[in-house]
Order: C-alpha cells, then sequence, then structure tokens
C-alpha cells in the first residue's frame, strides 16, 4: 500500500485497530484536524498545531474507531460517561450507553470497546510523533522542545493509564497480570505489532512520563484544556494512588489543587459548564465547530425539564436525556447538601424517578467538560491519609470539603470513622461529589468492592462480585486477527 498522507492522529498498522492495505482511505484524506508529518513538524507553531490537535481529538469521535461515528462518539465525555454507567449510581434507562449499564459492550466487535481503544491510542500516537520528530524541528528552542515533549508524554501517560484501567483489573489486584501493547516510538506502515505489556511495565512507563513532564511543564498554559505542572501532579496522585503509593499520593495531591479554590455550594449548582470555574484544574473547552445538538454529553446527561398539565415533559436541554440516578443513590445525600443535584418525577417510583441535573448545558450548547478538580484531589488526600493511618488528617480533609458542599453549616460534620470504615466513608463522599465524573466503575474497581445494585436500577441487579470480569473489556477483534505478537484475549 503505498501512502501518500499520513494521518497525524492515526496510527498506522496495528497500533491502535491493525489498518490494513484495504484502509487506504483512512489515510489517504487529510481533514481539518490532521496534517502530513512534513506540515506538523515544519516550524514549532506547527508542532503546536499538531500538539493541539491532539485535545481536538480528545472532545471528537475517533474515525479509525471500527464504526461509523454516531451520537455516542464524542471522545474522552464518551467514556467517562461509560465508566458511570457501568456503576451503581446512575443508569441509562433507554438509548445510548444502555448496553454499557447493562455490563454488555465489551465483546471484540462492539463499538465501545474500539471507541475506547481507538481514541486513546489516537492520543498515544500523536504523542509519540511529537516526541520523535520536535527535536528534529527547523528553529527549535531547547525551551520550546522540552515543552512540547513534556506536554506530550504527559498526553500519552494519560491514554495508557485509561487503557490499563479499561482493559485490565486494577493494578493491585496483580501488577503482572497483561494489559495493553506499550507503543513509544513513531509508528510507519512497517512497524512490527508489540506484544501486551504487564500492568506493572504500563504503570512504570506512565509514572516516567509523568515525571518527565512534571520538570518540563509549568503552571502557566494558554487555557485550562492545555495540561500543565498542576494537571501533571493530579494525574500523578490518581496513578499513585491506583497503585497503593499512599504517600506519593497523598504528596502530590496536595500539590496538584495549589491554585484552585474549592467552589461555594452556590457555585457548586451554576452547572459544570465552563472550565473558567477556580475548581477545575483541567477541562475541555466546546469548540464552536464541534457543537451538536445530541451527539454530546450534555445531550445525554442534562436532566432538566419542565412538566405540561398533562404530566408531558420538556427537557431544557433538548437532546436525549436519557441517564438517570439511581434512588438509592440518591439517598445518599442530605437535602441541605449542594450536591443533591436530581430533579424527581414526584409519585414516580421506577428508573425514571431522578434524572440528573449537576451539569447543566448553556443555552448556545457550548458547555465545557470537567476532567480534574481540586475536591478530587483533596479526597485523594484523605484516602491516602486513612490507609497510612492519619485519620485525625483524613477526617478533617473530609471536613473541609463537606464546609464547602452544605448549605447549612451545621450539616457539614466530621467523620468519626477510622481504619477500613473511614476508607469507606471517603468513598462514599467520592461517590457524592465526583459523579458523572467517570470514576464509578473505576473505583468500584480500584478498591476491589463488588457491584452492588439495589432500588430502581433495572439491570444486573443484585451483587456482582469483586473483579468481576465483566468489569474489563476485551479486546477489538481488529486488533487481535492483524496483529500476531498481541497475546491473548480479554476473557
Amino acid at each position: 500500500m503505498k501512502i501518500n498522507k499520513a494521518r497525524i492522529y492515526t496510527i498506522i498498522l496495528g497500533a491502535a485497530l491493525g489498518l490494513g492495505a484495504c484502509q487506504d482511505d483512512l489515510l489517504e484524506t487529510v481533514p481539518s484536524n490532521a496534517a502530513s508529518y512534513e506540515q506538523a513538524f515544519s516550524s514549532p507553531a506547527a508542532v503546536e498545531a499538531a500538539l493541539t490537535g491532539i485535545y481536538r481529538l480528545m472532545r471528537d469521535a475517533p474515525l479509525n474507531s471500527g464504526s461509523t461515528p454516531s451520537h455516542d462518539s464524542y471522545g474522552v465525555p464518551h467514556f467517562n460517561l461509560t465508566w458511570d454507567v457501568m456503576g451503581q449510581d446512575l443508569m441509562a434507562n433507554a438509548g445510548w450507553f444502555v448496553f454499557q449499564y447493562e455490563l454488555d459492550n465489551k465483546l471484540p466487535t462492539y463499538r465501545g470497546t474500539y471507541m475506547l481503544w481507538a481514541t486513546n491510542y489516537n492520543m498515544i500516537t500523536n504523542a509519540n510523533n511529537i516526541i520523535a520528530n520536535a527535536p528534529k524541528v527547523p528553529g527549535i528552542t531547547e525551551a520550546q522542545r522540552t515543552a512540547f515533549e513534556a506536554e506530550a508524554k504527559a498526553l500519552r501517560a494519560f491514554g495508557y493509564f485509561n487503557l490499563a484501567r479499561t482493559y485490565q483489573h486494577t493494578y493491585l489486584k496483580n501488577p503482572e497480570a497483561l494489559a495493553v501493547p506499550l507503543v513509544l516510538e513513531q509508528t510507519t506502515i512497517n512497524t512490527e505489532g508489540k506484544p501486551r505489556a504487564t500492568l506493572k511495565q504500563v504503570y512504570t512507563q506512565i509514572v516516567e512520563d509523568l515525571t518527565t513532564a512534571e520538570k518540563g511543564l509549568s503552571t502557566s498554559r494558554v487555557s485550562k484544556s492545555r495540561v500543565n505542572k498542576n494537571v501533571v501532579q493530579g494525574l500523578l496522585a490518581r496513578v499513585y494512588l491506583e497503585m497503593g503509593e499512599w504517600a506519593l499520593a497523598a504528596d502530590y495531591a496536595v500539590k496538584a489543587r495549589q491554585g484552585y479554590s474549592l467552589m461555594t455550594p452556590t457555585q457548586w449548582k451554576e452547572g459544570f459548564n465552563t472550565y473558567t470555574s477556580g475548581e477545575w484544574i483541567w477541562g475541555l473547552a466546546q469548540s464552536a465547530d464541534q457543537q451538536v445538538a445530541f451527539a454530546s454529553f450534555y445531550s445525554t446527561m442534562d436532566g432538566r425539564y419542565t412538566v405540561d398539565s398533562k404530566g408531558n415533559r420538556t427537557y431544557v436541554r433538548r437532546g436525549y436525556n436519557n441517564i438517570r440516578a439511581n434512588d438509592k443513590f440518591v439517598e445518599l445525600f442530605a437535602l441541605t447538601d449542594a450536591r443533591r443535584e436530581f430533579q424527581e418525577a414526584v409519585g414516580t417510583t421506577n428508573s425514571n424517578r431522578y434524572t440528573v441535573t449537576k451539569f447543566k448545558d448553556l443555552p448556545d450548547l457550548s458547555g465545557d467538560f470537567v476532567l480534574m478538580r481540586s475536591a478530587e484531589m483533596i479526597l485523594i488526600e484523605a484516602e491516602a491519609k486513612a490507609r497510612l493511618g492519619e485519620h485525625d488528617a483524613a477526617q478533617q480533609l473530609v471536613h473541609t470539603l463537606r464546609q464547602q458542599r452544605f448549605t447549612v453549616a451545621a450539616d457539614a460534620v466530621k467523620p468519626t470513622t477510622t481504619d477500613a470504615a473511614l476508607v469507606d466513608e471517603i468513598w462514599v463522599e467520592r461517590r457524592k461529589e465526583l459523579y458523572g465524573e467517570g470514576f464509578g466503575l473505576m473505583d468500584i474497581k480500584r478498591l476491589q468492592k463488588p457491584l452492588v445494585r439495589t432500588g430502581n436500577h433495572t439491570a444486573v441487579i443484585g451483587t456482582t462480585p469483586a473483579n468481576s470480569d465483566l468489569f474489563i473489556y476485551m479486546f477489538p477483534q481488529l486488533e487481535t486477527i492483524n496483529n500476531p505478537n498481541f497475546g491473548p484475549q480479554n476473557p
């Protein structure tokens, strides 16, 4: 196959989906968010454009996902919502994400596993291209090269962290378990497919990339869509929490949130729709040319509605509006907790009872998407301190957060639990604080908890054992077919 032009964001031959000779059309067209290699690395400004393209991919449908882009294909927000409806607090009562909610979207020929795979490996391949070519760019300064490589390595680490947790159980269950292939170089049509690496190998690379990125980046940046030192430190806090490195997790959580104050109860209820919020450490800005009415996170999640005299709903943000909150989850919230952002259909007890109103799109459909907040960092530090036996410190951290979440100050009580009970209380606090932000199933896996669905759930009701293979995706069929070195398929 002769390749006239290569997409900067498409993984070539096996690194993402085992692209073969029958897919010339995917490689010969250069769309608006791609460029030829020559164009992409002709100057520092062109490298900056290629780097910006990765962020665009993070909120876009993966074009080599193995299927036609559809109304649930929108990059990182897609798989964050996937992980939440696969948990125990949110539900998809119809339409998009129902298969994920039913834990039935993991098979190797399904779009879901293709999209998760392609979105992350597209990011990784673009990052590899920048890392490989930045030193060769005419006129580039050492400071520019360092910054480009640091940001690219942070994004590569982010992609591998997502992949490792999607396609394998948690690190602490078995660090030697096979995860995903580690592709660290620029790929070509002749690149040989990589075998699955172990979780330990993948996490070692993630930490190495993030450590390098932390050294090469400052806290300044063009916008909150971009990775800076705080974002890298937040990613390190997440990774170390997953690895059970409690002291390091706590340390990096403190560093990450410096300069990002907690929202007030009033601010929390404003809608989670702008990345300029002082609490947001990282978020994806909604690009004007990527605004769509139906194929978006808010179309699925924004549950605000009015009811006419006949009982018919009219949603404020027209879309699919199909995500619901489980009634047992809603019961965890005090009435004075600002995070109790649900609209109740009075008199209804089925799965349609509670819509989610935490995420309120803007009238022009320009709502941004949250990726990291200082509240999460407080809860990471709290859990790490609890596991280190520093119970007073952990309790105070939870209390500090609650003081900024309750409309009645007296209701923001300080925890009194210790040891495992305190860790569990912090997990519940994470659920109340972070629902809809992609932590539902991932926390269940990380904590090696069973999935417990009661109340008005409609699928996978009851208890699914901890570390169930239902929690991990199978690999895309094209990858296992076209990469002879890949290794065993997931169960």
